[in-house]
């Protein structure tokens, strides 16, 4: 750990919802575009002082040859450099950032770029019976994101549920969050703070060509009434399409070096990685998840959760924070709602969307960037993924 890790530059693309203005684009474009957005964002194109390429995606099916994601991209990013294609469900891209943290502690790098990228719209329809033939009877064609779940467990909508009911957290409480998320998006929306992550795609839907510049999952108009009267889905009790984020498309990046590299070429420090870890439980805890993560990474840095400005939690269902900063608060009611008043402050998943394979660089991104305009100090990111992994990360500013 004799090298400081920091962070020059970060960006994302605006985040689309399922069959919106991302579904028709090769998701590789998406990828490469916010990639080289990424590395020129510095003020210098620093592609050439790239040591590896690190990618985090959960779908590999949804490109044309699923395969080497990473690979693909860096090639297509002109940068013949080693790259990972890494998948640990949502946790991967934050999973990508770790692998090359280790590689700056241990000096084998000076400097990495992170990928982040999904596209859910893609997600083809599945058979394993067309290899061989259906002679008779009927054809199978499974949806791999309808519902998100592993065989032998639970769709991941029910073990958000179940956390829910186990940490006493009500639904009319995961519904008036979901609000939040919406409304908060709105009011950064409204301030410009996107302004410093988002990077406008050129797209093509159908016979329109635009550029796009906006999230389009949120709903800002909506009202906490309307959410509580969606039904729950896939056998849940509380989890329903007004608490949970969409299936969406998007892709994130970062470019991470050590102190030392970043001063010498005159980068920008934007943040600097304090430390990140990995953390597990029994496979349907995705709930708490994230706060056994935060509090792992509390214990190693020798801190506890009032040394922290800012929270971000994943919303991969609203249950995720509110269970999460409830662990946290050690079931302190007044504590509780201290933390969740400094989690996702400029909304959250629900809202912005959830990717699943560029969600964690956009959680790390935006807690950085908004503890610039805070004028600074310490925050966490944690993500879980599923059966139950999860990642933690803290930067300060």
């Amino acid at each position: 750990m004799s090298e400081k890790c920091v962070i020059v530059s970060a960006k994302r693309s605006p985040f689309g919802k399922y069959l919106g203005s991302l579904s028709q684009m090769e998701p590789l474009d998406v990828a490469v575009h916010v990639a080289n957005a990424t590395l020129e964002a510095a003020g210098n194109n620093v592609k050439d002082e790239i040591d590896q390429i690190f990618v985090g995606n959960c779908i590999p099916s949804s490109y044309e040859t699923g395969s080497v994601t990473g690979r693909q991209i860096g090639l297509k990013l002109g940068r013949d450099v080693f790259t990972t294609t890494i998948d640990t469900a949502c946790c991967s891209p934050l999973t990508a950032l770790r692998m090359a943290l280790w590689g700056v502690r241990l000096g084998e790098i000076e400097s990495a770029l992170i990928i982040g990228t999904e596209a859910m719209s893609r997600a083809p329809h599945m058979s394993r019976q067309l290899r061989t033939g259906v002679r008779i009877g009927e054809l199978k064609m499974p949806d791999p994101i309808f519902p998100i779940m592993y065989p032998g467990y639970h769709s991941v909508a029910v073990d958000a549920s179940d956390g829910a009911e186990k940490y006493n957290v009500p639904k009319r409480m995961l519904d008036t969050f979901a609000m939040g998320s919406h409304l908060k998006w709105a009011a950064a929306m409204k301030a410009g703070k996107f302004e410093d992550e988002i990077v406008p795609i050129p797209v093509k839907k159908g016979r329109q060509k635009y550029i796009f510049t906006t999230d389009e999952m949120p709903r800002p108009t909506g009202s906490i009434a309307g959410t509580e009267m969606l039904p729950p889905v896939f056998g849940a009790k509380t989890t329903t399409a007004g608490n949970a984020p969409g299936l969406n498309d998007g892709a994130s990046a970062m470019v991470v070096m050590t102190e030392k590299k970043a001063k010498a070429l005159g980068l920008p420090i934007l943040g600097t990685i304090i430390d990140q870890v990995g953390r597990t439980d029994m496979p349907y805890g995705i709930s708490w998840i994230p706060a056994f993560a935060i509090n792992k990474l509390l214990e190693r840095t020798k801190m506890n959760i009032d040394d922290i400005s800012l929270i971000e939690i994943n919303e991969a269902f609203a249950a995720m924070p509110l269970v999460s900063t409830k662990i946290l608060a050690e079931n302190d009611e007044k504590k509780w709602h201290e933390l969740i008043a400094k989690t996702n402050v400029n909304g959250g998943a629900i809202a912005i969307g959830h990717p699943v394979g560029a969600s964690g660089l956009r959680i790390t991104m935006a807690m950085m960037y908004e503890l610039r305009r805070r004028g600074g100090g310490k925050a966490v990111a944690a993500i879980c993924g599923g059966l139950t992994q999860g990642e933690a990360i803290m930067v300060q500013v």
